[in-house]
């Protein structure tokens, strides 16, 4: 190879192969310019390591002209620019390299490195792909889930006889005398029967989305993860507290459903939370229709608090135990609605989830029963 062929840079950059003992053997597999430039740096390193502190003598290493052009060739086929090359291995051509079997040991060392960097790169990559997969599938779920939920309420709407209905009973003037004048809800609930046996009523929070048929299982699991339909959805469906029944109230009835982020479900009994919904004398009432009656509740506490079972007792000993329950869940109301409750009063709660940790929750008193 004639010297004249060749630019001075690119002389001088297989002047520093050469003296830095890199062969076109350690350098072709790399393939592109991230793996051959991170080569270069841990081999450096590594001979850096290997001769600090020695004095300058250098080894003759024997001329392979092919092998100096494909390494020319190699390098500028990838566009790394020679310049850099030089500064990183130029050094070399002052170590002091007393065995070329060092020099062979680093090389192997580097090249085991990348590849395991090259493997653990790959194996990163498929962990990232496995993840975006499990995640687009939950997106997925999450999404089919709450189609099929929107067209579950779609048919139940097309079916379910509801409307707004005048107070025809008498409510007691000097107490709920703001009520008198209220509409109340029915629902023919026996073509809700037909779809689902275990219908047992409607619910309607004013001021939330929250409009929806509820069921009763054997226990509280069934709907956690069921529809309407009895379809597995995870969203689950707005059910009674098994241990209740809504035509013969316990002192404490419960009626659960999960506090989902799109508002369906019990999602938006968050915003009773708000001060522009507690103040909003449109708002603070709960009516439910059953086959026999329809109800008007009156909401007296709303809280936040941990998962316990205090709130969700149904029945109690004797009239002092249940006047301590009622003290106990008005304390924690976050607004003070000025009701009274005593112990000749049935509660309604509402449970749900408020995030991962807390639980929302909703207390209100019977203020009217009218039979249907």
């Amino acid at each position: 190879m004639k010297s004249n062929k060749l630019s001075l840079n690119d002389e001088e950059l297989l002047n520093v192969f050469k003296t830095s003992y890199i062969s076109y053997d350690d350098i072709k597999w790399l393939k592109n310019k991230r793996w051959f430039k991170r080569f270069l740096k841990l081999y450096s390193k590594e001979l850096k390591k290997m001769n600090k502190n020695e004095p300058q003598i250098n080894l003759k290493k024997e001329d392979k002209k092919h092998e100096e052009i494909e390494i020319l060739d190699f390098t500028q086929s990838i566009n790394i620019p020679s310049k850099e090359i030089i500064e990183i291995l130029d050094f070399t051509k002052t170590l002091d390299i007393k065995n070329v079997q060092d020099v062979l040991n680093v090389s192997g060392n580097v090249k085991r490195r990348v590849k395991f960097e090259k493997k653990l790169i790959k194996m990163i990559i498929v962990i990232c792909f496995i993840i975006i997969f499990v995640i687009a599938l939950v997106i997925i779920s999450w999404l089919l889930e709450n189609n099929r939920t929107s067209k579950t309420m779609n048919s139940i709407n097309d079916i379910a006889k509801y409307k707004n209905i005048p107070v025809t009973t008498h409510i007691d003037e000097e107490l709920y005398s703001k009520y008198q004048k209220m509409n109340m809800l029915d629902v023919n609930i026996n073509d809700l029967l037909e779809l689902n046996g275990d219908t047992k009523g409607w619910i309607k929070v004013n001021g939330t989305n929250i409009n929806y048929p509820f069921v009763k299982a054997e226990n509280n699991e069934y709907y956690l993860k069921h529809s309407f339909d009895k379809t597995f959805n995870k969203k689950g469906w707005v059910f009674l507290d098994y241990r209740n029944d809504i035509d013969n109230l316990s002192k404490n009835s419960i009626l659960y459903a999960h506090g989902l982020t799109n508002n369906q479900m019990f999602g938006s009994i968050r915003m009773v939370l708000n001060e522009s919904w507690y103040r909003n004398e449109n708002n603070g009432t709960i009516m439910i229709s059953t086959i026999n009656q329809n109800q008007l509740w009156q909401i007296f506490s709303i809280y936040t608090i941990e998962p316990e079972s205090y709130y969700i007792t149904t029945n109690f000993s004797n009239n002092e135990e249940f006047d301590k329950f009622i003290l106990e869940i008005k304390s924690r109301s976050i607004h003070d609605f000025n009701i009274d409750v005593s112990c000749d009063d049935k509660v309604l709660t509402l449970s749900s989830c408020y995030d991962k940790v807390k639980r929302m929750v909703v207390h209100a008193k019977l203020i009217h029963a009218q039979p249907k």
